[in-house]
């Protein structure tokens, strides 16, 4: 027997005859390899940070990294798919505030909260800009818009209901005190194209969505929603610098296991996945996409996440949002 394997089959033993939980793993984890299931179809923006993910966190464990996109209603099959596999950190999850915390708001069939997963890696952070169609007529900073909306109300596009950049901007006219009309389309791409041609003001979306708008001039960021300003960005103000300061608004992501995954196991994966993130192709990507790395501990990752969790399923309850 391999010297390792019987320290194994020896600590279980003891383990056993003393009445101790089995809730470490052996020294040779992982043995075999761990699938990291997307929520997101193949070739999406989530899929392609987590085949790299996964091609960069293999040679740190010792074992192949297997992507499965497991699709449908919402993210909530890729969610209580891994909620009721082993917990044994051969099953992760990489998902983010949108199907984690915001979903189980909107869909009653959801049946998952935060606390059925433990996070083990932070991967990224995302946040919004404030956008409208770069035109002469258009607002040209988020005073002007507010203006705009206090004199006559106009509507504004998102990507659906319920979708972040639905929620982000009914944050940002809660905070200036203003009404718009909501015109949800199917996808961020019908959004834009529409605000580009004037038939909504403003949007609410993500810099990957919008940046290539942005840089060929047809869009215009009056302010982006993180804590600070971004470098693609660097002469747009926040929304705080603004004058409408607040949490802020975006999303945080990461890879998650099923509760009460072993803390040996947990450790591998988040190590593995600091080692991925050094990667200048990972790195590359994630600029590529105006994505940022989220270099935080896994307490630090949960803290945001509770302070997150009441702060978008209030806003869902607030909206009165439900999708069946």
């Amino acid at each position: 027997m391999h010297s390792a394997s019987r320290r194994g089959v020896i600590a279980a033993t003891l383990g056993l005859a003393l009445g101790l939980p089995l809730t470490a793993v052996a020294a040779d984890w992982p043995t075999k390899p761990v699938v990291l299931v997307v929520p997101q179809g193949t070739g999406s923006g989530s899929d392609v940070v987590a085949r790299l993910l996964a091609r960069y966190m293999a040679p740190a464990l010792g074992q192949p990294v297997v992507v499965e996109n497991r699709t449908g209603a919402g993210g909530i099959i890729a969610h209580q798919s891994v909620m009721r596999a082993p917990a044994d950190g051969y099953t992760v999850l990489f998902t983010s505030t949108a199907q984690l915390l915001v979903v189980p708001a909107l869909y009653a069939s959801a049946k998952y909260t935060l606390d059925d997963f433990d996070p083990v890696a932070p991967v990224l952070r995302a946040p919004f800009a404030l956008l409208v169609a770069n035109t002469p007529g258009a607002p040209k900073t988020v005073k002007e818009l507010v203006e705009a909306l206090r004199a006559k109300p106009g509507a504004y596009a998102s990507a659906g209901i319920g979708t972040m950049t639905h929620l982000g901007s009914e944050i940002f006219l809660k905070r200036a005190g203003v009404t718009a009309s909501h015109v949800p389309y199917k996808g961020s791409g019908a959004a834009l194209t529409d605000l580009m041609g004037g038939q909504v003001l403003f949007a609410t979306d993500s810099l990957t969505a919008a940046m290539t708008h942005v840089r060929s001039g047809k869009l215009r960021a009056l302010a982006v929603t993180g804590d600070k300003r971004e470098a693609s960005l660097p002469d747009v103000p926040t929304l705080a610098e603004a004058g409408l300061p607040g949490e802020p608004i975006g999303v945080i992501g990461g890879l998650f296991a099923p509760k009460g995954v072993p803390k040996d196991a947990a450790a591998r994966l988040d190590k593995a996945v600091k080692e991925a993130l050094q990667n200048p192709e990972l790195a590359a990507r994630f600029a590529a996409t105006e994505t940022g790395i989220l270099r935080i501990s896994n307490a630090e990752f949960l803290e945001q996440l509770r302070k997150a969790t009441p702060f978008w399923q209030g806003l869902v309850r607030e909206l009165d949002l439900k999708v069946e």
